[in-house]
């Protein structure tokens, strides 16, 4: 009889601590943020904010500055999450959503534009602590907040011609030196076929037919066109290779890992004092519409958080 109340014992001891651990589990992620109907919990909190506290953690600042740092910056976090919230509760009060398709064709595109594959788009995911199904809920939520956003913001900005002249104007040495290139390029996959290369253009093979003989770029048949880019886009290695190439002259080989490129200036574009030149104007407009904006939006945040139920639990 004793031996079956022992056992009996053993049984509610462990029940009680099996039940008192599920309990802790679920105590660890709460509620951080109320935002009228919407919850932000703990763990999403920690989740946005990985990325930033890795930067703080591996730091040179003291001890001390690090938990000062950490906590402004879960502060900031949060307040992004809030307004993300009331972003996504807006768009559903106006009846705007975001199709699966959209999602997809955003990821798509941000796989073709850092040349990455599914299995290795997934790692650096991973590596930075998201699935993939988290990653496609946080592009749904940028998307909606960029086609919201346009929709309350940005059809109340109007940027004049007097405005883009005045900053033309006001801002001028940061576009009188600039440059703009008219380039063509070749790329050939090994040393052997980059020597052939260079050995036609050493004997003045036109750079076009050479480039749409040998290059293995797309744009091969065109002969090697890129366009027009503003010197200033270029990454530090086209910068270099550039310096000190004139019009009508090509690059030394730049090696890119697993090929080597040729860059040839067909044009070089320099920009010159006086009214606003056109190929600036956009560049200002652009530059305008962000200011104004950026204003605006802050307004209608604003009014957003004041006629909200907010209540903050950090």
């Amino acid at each position: 009889m004793r031996k079956k109340r022992d056992i009996i014992l053993m049984v509610f001891i462990l029940g009680f601590s099996w039940a008192a651990s599920c309990l802790a589990q679920e105590v660890v992620d709460r509620i951080v943020a109320i935002v009228n109907d919407d919850i932000v919990t703990l763990s999403q909190l920690d989740m946005a904010a990985a990325p930033y506290r890795k930067n703080i953690e591996t730091s040179q600042e003291s001890s001390a500055r690090q938990k000062e740092l950490m906590a402004q910056m879960y502060t900031q976090v949060l307040n992004q999450l809030v307004e993300n919230s009331l972003v996504v509760q807006e768009a559903k009060r106006m009846g705007i959503t975001v199709d699966d398709t959209d999602v997809d064709n955003s990821v798509e595109n941000f796989k073709k534009e850092h040349n990455l594959d599914q299995e290795r788009l997934e790692l650096g995911l991973a590596a930075q602590g998201l699935t993939l199904g988290q990653y496609r809920e946080r592009i749904r939520e940028q998307i909606l907040q960029s086609m919201i956003v346009s929709r309350a913001v940005r059809a109340k900005i109007v940027v004049t011609d007097e405005e883009i002249n005045a900053y033309y104007q006001s801002h001028y040495q940061e576009f009188k030196d600039k440059k703009k290139y008219y380039l063509k390029n070749i790329i050939v996959r090994d040393s052997t076929d980059l020597s052939t290369v260079l050995v036609k253009l050493e004997n003045e093979v036109d750079f076009s037919q050479v480039a749409k003989n040998y290059s293995i770029g797309s744009n091969a048949s065109s002969g090697g066109e890129l366009g027009e880019f503003d010197i200033s886009s270029f990454s530090d290695v086209i910068k270099a290779a550039l310096e000190g190439v004139g019009k009508g002259q090509y690059t030394k080989p730049i090696d890119m890992g697993d090929s080597f490129q040729i860059l040839y200036v067909a044009d070089i574009i320099s920009q010159s004092q006086g009214p606003v030149q056109k190929e600036v104007e956009k560049q200002i407009q652009d530059i305008l519409y962000r200011e104004h904006g950026e204003i605006q939006f802050n307004k209608w945040m604003e009014n957003l958080k004041n006629s909200a139920h907010i209540k903050i639990m950090l």
